[in-house]
This record gives C-alpha cells, sequence and structure tokens, in this order.
C-alpha cells in the first residue's frame, strides 16, 4: 500500500486525524505503515532565526511525526545562509533535503527547482490563504505555485512606551516625526532608533522607503526605476538615519534582523520596526529585558503608506525521491492546527485567511490594536518584482544600499550604477524577450 495524499484539499485537523487513522488502521492489517514510513522518512531544510525558533519547528515536527509516524530530520539556517545554500542545492539539483522552508524574496531563484504544487492544493484550497502571499510565490512563466505560504511577514512599530511616555512623546507617524521623535531620545549612549543595513534587511528597508517616497522596482515596461527621484529620497533619508541624523547606532550598516531585534529587546534602543515573531519575543522574559515597557504602532509614512508584506513559505524539492510523505509534512505545516500553534506561542500571522480571523476575533487590548496595524500593512503591502534576473538584482542591490550607507558613494550614484548593472541582468535573464 502506499502512502495516500490528500491532493486537491487541505487537511482539516479531523480530515487529517481520520486519514492518519486510516492509514495506520489499514497498514495494520497488511502492509505496517509505520514501518514503510521509516522508509519515507524525510529531510528538511528549515529556516530559523531568533531564539524561539527552535522550539517552533521541534513542536511542528514532533505533531506531525506522533500523527503519522513519519520521522522528519532537519537542519536549521538563517534566512542568509539558508537562501545561499538553496541555490547552491539548486544548481546542483541535489535531492539531499526533500523540503525547503522558503520565502518570497528570493523565489524566482528556485522556481526551476522546486516541485510545482497545484496539484496538491486547488484554487479552492487557496482562496484561503492570503492573495498577497500566495501570488509572489507563482512563476509568472507557467503559473506553477513553487511554495505554499506558511504565515505572513509585515512590519509594524515597536517603541519603548515607558521611556515614550516619560518623556512626553508620541510614536512617529511620518518620516519627519520618525527624525524629530528619535533625536530627543538619542543621547547619553542610547539610540532613538534602530534600523538594519545590511544584505537583505537593507533591501527590505529600502524597498519600503521607496513605496513610501512614491517609487517602484520597475516601470510600467518593467525596466529598473528605482533610481529615479522617489529611490534617492528614500536611500538618502535611510542614510541620513545614520549618518546625518545620528539616530541610529553607527555600526547598524552591518547589521541584520537578529541584530536589529536584540538592540530593542536589550534596552539600547527606543525604537524599530520589526516583524509579527517580535511581539513573543518582547513578551519573554528570557529573551527580552524590556518586558511591559513597549508598545506597538503603524509603520510611518511619507507620501504613501505602504511596506512589504511577504510570507514565510515551503516548498518541496523537485528532485526529492519521497514526495508523498514530504508534501504531507507541507501540508500539515501550513494546516490551520499548526498555524494556530504558529500564533499563540510565537505570535507569526497566520497565512489563512479564515486562521487570522480567527485570532483577530479572539484578541483584546494590546494584542487586538496590534493585530489590526499588522492588517493594515498587509492590506497595502507589495513586494519586488519576480522578472527574470530579479533575484541577482537583489544581490547588487545589498551591495548598493550598504555602499551608500557607509558613506562611500552618494545615493544617487550608487542606484545610478546599480539600475544600470541591473537592467543588464535583467536583459540577459531574459526579462524583456
Amino acid at each position: 500500500m502506499s502512502y495516500k495524499l490528500s491532493k486537491g484539499g487541505i487537511l482539516t485537523r479531523r480530515g487529517f486525524l481520520g486519514g492518519s487513522a486510516a492509514a495506520l488502521g489499514a497498514s495494520t492489517l497488511s502492509m505496517p505503515h509505520i514501518a514503510r514510513a521509516a522508509g519515507d522518512e524525510i529531510r528538511a531544510l528549515l529556516i530559523t532565526g531568533g531564539p524561539l525558533y527552535p522550539k517552533y519547528w521541534e513542536k511542528v515536527v514532533n505533531g506531525f511525526t506522533e500523527k503519522t509516524g513519519i520521522k522528519v530530520k532537519y537542519d536549521l539556517l538563517e534566512f542568509t545562509p539558508l537562501t545561499t545554500k538553496v541555490v547552491t542545492l539548486g544548481a546542483a539539483r541535489s535531492n539531499l533535503y526533500d523540503v525547503f522552508s522558503t520565502h518570497t524574496a528570493q523565489i524566482d531563484s528556485f522556481f526551476n527547482y522546486f516541485g510545482a504544487l497545484n496539484e496538491y492544493f486547488s484554487e479552492e484550497d487557496l482562496k484561503d490563504f492570503y492573495k498577497v502571499g500566495v501570488d509572489y510565490l507563482v512563476n509568472p512563466k507557467n503559473g506553477h505555485l513553487a511554495a505554499i505560504p506558511r504565515n505572513m511577514d509585515a512590519r509594524t512599530q515597536y517603541y519603548r512606551s515607558d521611556v515614550y511616555e516619560e518623556k512626553g512623546l508620541k510614536a512617529a507617524v511620518t518620516w519627519e516625526d520618525l527624525v524629530e521623535v528619535s533625536q530627543k531620545l538619542t543621547g547619553d549612549g542610547r539610540y532613538g532608533l534602530v534600523v538594519p543595513g545590511q544584505g537583505d534587511p537593507a533591501q527590505r528597508t529600502f524597498s519600503d522607503f521607496l513605496w513610501q517616497a512614491g517609487g517602484d522596482w520597475v516601470d510600467e515596461s518593467n525596466k529598473p526605476s528605482f533610481n529615479a527621484a522617489p529611490g534617492v529620497e528614500a536611500l538618502t533619508y535611510y542614510r541620513d538615519l545614520i549618518q546625518k541624523w545620528k539616530v541610529v547606532p553607527p555600526d547598524a550598516v552591518s547589521y541584520q534582523w537578529n541584530e536589529n531585534s536584540t538592540q530593542f529587546s536589550s534596552g539600547a534602543v527606543m525604537d524599530t520596526f520589526d516583524w509579527p515573531g517580535a511581539f513573543a519575543t518582547l513578551s519573554n522574559p528570557e529573551t527580552s529585558r524590556i518586558v511591559g515597557k513597549w508598545s506597538t504602532a503603524p509603520y510611518v509614512r511619507n507620501k504613501k503608506s505602504i511596506s512589504c508584506a511577504i510570507s514565510h513559505a515551503m516548498a518541496l524539492n523537485s528532485m526529492s525521491k519521497r514526495k508523498d510523505p514530504a508534501v504531507e509534512f507541507i501540508k500539515y505545516t501550513v494546516s490551520p492546527e499548526a498555524q494556530l500553534l504558529n500564533f499563540n506561542e510565537f505570535s507569526n500571522f497566520p497565512s489563512r485567511l479564515s486562521v487570522a480571523k480567527q485570532v483577530v476575533a479572539e484578541a483584546s487590548g494590546v494584542k487586538a490594536d496590534w493585530l489590526a496595524q499588522l492588517e493594515q500593512t498587509i492590506s497595502t503591502g507589495k513586494e519586488w518584482p519576480k522578472l527574470p534576473g530579479f533575484s541577482r538584482v537583489s544581490t547588487l542591490m545589498f551591495s548598493t544600499i550598504e555602499r551608500a550607507l557607509s558613506n562611500q558613494q552618494t545615493p544617487e550614484d550608487a542606484l545610478n550604477q546599480a539600475a544600470a548593472e541591473a537592467l543588464q541582468i535583467m536583459t540577459q535573464a531574459g526579462a524583456y524577450n
């Protein structure tokens, strides 16, 4: 008997347990399913970041194994090294891992490596996921769903409510507010704000400022436009937070997400923009020195109020020899059961509309306010384009932004140079065929 997948439908808790029980029962009478599952043991490369991630994956994997008998051996990597490793494995057509954690950020690098999930998630199934989460995971060339969203990621403002109250300040609403408030809170070894300055986090921050300034990554012809006036305004503002107004730690040019979050949770800075998982980290005395001393507010705005709305996702290795159990694990990680665990214990926002509706309805007080701010960000959120070659453009942007933030090049010169190189990269990649 082969392992039976419930293709074309997302398993409900009852359905999942029922399916597993049926499989186990049948295996007892004929060919033991668990014994076959041992042969179907899968390997997964999963994301970590922050102190709570390992606990999350331990619970998810144990829950899945208890229900199916399928073992999952997994390795954890943070976002940047994970992405790099998957790029390398994809180029080598490796079957080392059956399942990958992935993300909308670099998904176009993996379109030819990840197996299409369309046959496992019907159009009706996908209606229960945030559209902005699903859309950026679809290969625009063939319509294949390269990954399924596990949780939505969008940022809100986290600020030190105790210090703000003491100083008679309110959370910033605009770019100008952010500078003014941060200047009043900077001094005596403390900084009013922290932003990351390296790699994907730097591109993510620039991207938010670019959209808020009224710009975009490409124009109507999909040609690079991030070096136009809004882009220069955005990168200049970003640089000036560090170099001109000096309201951000100067070594932030070397920060990624973990360093950024740690600066705030340690009490060294008074304000930051962080992801949903920060809500749980900052509420836990084991991971935060400022428990009960912070609050949340909407992301700041300029001409527009736009920030990224993206998703962490799960993908199937098209080279896997154990696709059936691998897909079953993917389905479990995005099931309502797993998403409720992900939110209730780790505050990661659900990618399913039905689960999101449930957690919002059950929230109260500060958590309800935060969820409303998060929903607002997601409702207008964007992601950078998934055009051929754009993953390489992202890598190019990492160094471009870092040069501008560290005053090695003016924002305008850095962006003009990057736009010329980006056009060449995208042309060679077939973006304009």
